[in-house]
């Protein structure tokens, strides 16, 4: 399944999201782009995706053409296309 999501900044997250990024990411938080929340997630039940973790590197699957991947755990991925701007990101977990 994929699907598209905004790429912000920290200070377009709610407060609600920038304490859980404060959380993950002390001082850096603010010097770092996250993946946009659902709307109706939140942080007690959802992840936070900062792009902090993604790693350069391009590749195809499925169709699928990306350029970024977070690993989410030692047989899962959230591969990204990123667009040129970073201001929007396709995703596909693998």
């Amino acid at each position: 399944m994929e699907e598209q999501r905004s790429i912000i900044s920290f200070y377009e997250l709610s407060e609600e999201w920038q304490k859980e990024a404060i959380s993950n990411l002390d001082e850096l938080a603010e010097e770092t782009f996250y993946l946009e929340p659902i709307e109706d997630h939140n942080p007690e039940e959802h992840i936070l995706w900062d792009l902090s973790e993604a790693m350069q590197g391009e590749g195809e699957i499925d169709g699928f053409e990306y350029n970024a991947v977070i690993t989410i755990s030692n047989n899962s991925a959230m591969l990204l296309s990123l667009s040129e701007n970073m201001e929007s990101a396709k995703i596909k977990i693998i």
